[in-house]
């Protein structure tokens, strides 16, 4: 195995700033290196003793770099991957792939014929919330999964965040809502064939982008997976540094469920209540008999590792390019969660069914 790497930060705003950190405690790493094209936000990092620089080539170039992890705004990942591919390095990429379809599968097909490390940032794929879940189902304990539904309730993006603008965010399912149609296929294991989605109009006017949906899957075995998604009902969160995110926003109108219904039992998961569930089923006389069998808690100090678990993402990352191994989960497998949502941006659109095989 190699010996210490030096890992490229390519975006050193919010998301940036958070792999900036959990590279500290990986294993491995010797230096850190961030690029930015804001001169303020280098002199930051400077002041905080990480390096960083205006210079993307001069990551590009070093032979000491072979890991970069994309952290900036959605616009630019194409760019940035086919250079940092084409400069041989391996790459790590925040979802979405890009903004448009076209993009990714460009993106895709490119780390595909150079035999490069290619990884999509799915975190929710190493959170222990929806790790039990698969574990669960690979167990055999909900038989085949036949029924899921996630109910998500957000607060608002602030008005000067790229995030609102289409431009650079390309849609809302695919820079917030692609984690839950990524799990539902991760964990059903079976193609969507067709989508259909409905939107009300948006509750908050400054949004280039939608704030709603009420979107339903059919996956190829027979299972359908729901989706309801709306922000604005729940209250805005300062970030008071003395409270608890989760505990700061319980009860105030946020919700983050699912439940996951398969032919031997059912689960839930409940990010506010701190709880994962599990039902078992089984004959009686006169009905099928549903029984309570888990309830799974976690402390507060946990909840990262539970609800977003970027940091042992990164740090996995790091070892498997370290060993020389391929990524968790491959980049075509992403791009199949990104066909999913744009295919649900083109039946919202239409306000009728869309089948997957004519999104490409």
């Amino acid at each position: 195995m190699k010996a210490g790497i030096k890992v490229g930060i390519l975006g050193a705003g919010g998301m940036g700033a958070t792999v900036i950190k959990h590279l500290a405690q990986a294993k491995g790493v010797d230096e850190v290196i961030a690029y930015d094209i804001r001169k303020e936000r280098i002199d930051e990092l400077a002041a905080k003793g990480i390096k960083a620089t205006l210079d993307l080539d001069s990551i590009l170039r070093d032979p000491d770099v072979p890991l970069v992890f994309i952290t900036s705004s959605n616009d630019t990942h194409k760019e940035l991957a086919l250079q940092a591919l084409d400069a041989g390095k391996a790459v790590m990429s925040e979802k979405p792939i890009a903004t448009t379809l076209e993009d990714a599968r460009v993106m895709v097909e490119k780390a595909e014929a150079l035999g490069a490390f290619f990884q999509i940032g799915f975190e929710l794929r190493y959170s222990k919330l929806y790790t039990k879940i698969k574990d669960w189902i690979d167990a055999g304990l909900l038989g085949a999964v036949v029924n899921t539904h996630c109910y998500y309730i957000s607060s608002v993006w602030e008005k000067n965040t790229w995030r609102v603008k289409k431009e650079h965010c390309g849609n809302m399912f695919a820079e917030k809502l692609s984690h839950y149609v990524d799990l539902p296929r991760w964990w059903i294991g079976s193609d969507v064939v067709d989508v259909a989605s409905f939107s009300a109009p948006n509750t908050i006017p400054y949004y280039e982008v939608r704030d709603n949906y009420h979107t339903t899957y059919r996956f190829a075995n027979g299972a359908v997976s729901h989706l309801t998604f709306m922000m604005g009902p729940a209250a805005h969160f300062q970030g008071d540094p003395l409270q608890n995110v989760i505990d700061q926003q319980k009860d105030d109108g946020h919700d983050l469920r699912y439940t996951v219904v398969g032919t031997k039992g059912a689960a839930a998961t409940d990010i506010f209540g701190r709880t994962i569930r599990r039902w078992k089923y089984s004959d009686a006389a006169t009905h099928m008999h549903c029984e309570w069998v888990d309830k799974l808690t976690w402390d507060p100090a946990e909840d990262h590792f539970y609800f977003h678990n970027t940091h042992d993402q990164t740090l996995d990352i790091v070892d498997r390019v370290r060993k020389g191994l391929p990524p968790k989960t491959p980049a075509r497998d992403a791009y199949q969660t990104m066909r999913l949502t744009f295919a649900t941006e083109r039946a919202t659109d239409l306000g009728q069914p869309v089948k997957l095989d004519e999104i490409i």
